[in-house]
């Protein structure tokens, strides 16, 4: 891996949704952490968030901060951006990570994860971009906003994940419409597209037939790693794309061709 830009984000604040846990989000945050940035991880498991603070603040020797929220509440979100942007300043990255996936068939998911599932993975985010990008434009800081998607949309769900699909294809659209309206201000958003990813408790914990079934379809013979994704979202998130926004960026190894 190519040595990591030294504090290329100092002075920002970043926060970083579902961070807690073992796999992107968590990685994501230490990358900022790593090159300046001023972190704040976010998770509605205290014990887990403060290890996952720990953690980075000892692997990198940057600035991290855990603040306990829910993505899906809307009342959880207000309080902590305020709370944030208090005692460290108004946040200028925003990384929506938090998701949740239920797989089930259409014909009889449950109305209430249904709406579980399009709270965290798309009003969450809809709530965080508007109280970020206020604060951003407000204070008169550009900023970024950095969603995290799938191709799930662009396959139709594939038969037991339509929720989740239906909430990334939601928030593909609402990067667009972040871009339109915060582009005047300086703020840029995108989003970061990818399918199974080697790492992660997911793709992990599949059967090793339905990950073969996804490598043979990447013209590079592999799958994405999460270092992959986490160097595409330092790119996104730096001034090294200034120039990149309302974008559905597609890190899969090429198996998103295949579809």
């Amino acid at each position: 891996m190519a040595a990591v830009p030294e504090s290329t984000l100092k002075g920002r604040v970043a926060l970083v949704t579902g961070a807690a846990g073992a796999g992107i989000g968590k990685a994501i945050a230490a990358r900022l952490a790593r090159e300046g940035a001023t972190v704040v991880v976010t998770d509605p498991h205290e014990r887990r968030l403060g290890e996952a603070v720990s953690e980075i603040r000892e692997s990198t020797g940057g600035l991290a901060l855990g603040y306990v929220m829910d993505a899906g509440s809307r009342e959880q979100i207000i309080k902590v951006t305020d709370e944030v942007l208090k005692d460290v300043g108004p946040v200028t990255i925003l990384v929506n990570n938090a998701a949740v996936n239920v797989l089930g068939p259409i014909f009889d998911y449950d109305p209430e994860t249904w709406d579980r599932v399009l709270s965290v993975n798309l009003s969450g985010p809809w709530m965080l971009s508007r109280q970020a990008m206020n604060h951003m434009r407000d204070n008169g800081l550009p900023g970024v906003i950095l969603n995290i998607s799938t191709y799930a949309p662009d396959v139709g769900g594939d038969g037991i994940e339509s929720p989740y699909a239906v909430s990334k294809g939601g928030l593909n659209v609402l990067t667009r419409s972040c871009a339109h309206e915060g582009g005047p201000y300086g703020i840029r958003a995108n989003a970061l597209s990818m399918g199974m990813v080697t790492g992660t408790r997911f793709t992990d914990a599949l059967h090793a037939d339905m990950q073969e079934g996804e490598r043979v379809k990447s013209p590079l013979g592999r799958l994405p790693r999460v270092e992959d994704i986490v160097e595409t979202a330092s790119f996104l998130a730096s001034d090294r794309a200034s120039a990149i926004t309302g974008e559905i960026v597609n890190v899969s190894a090429g198996t998103h061709m295949r579809y």
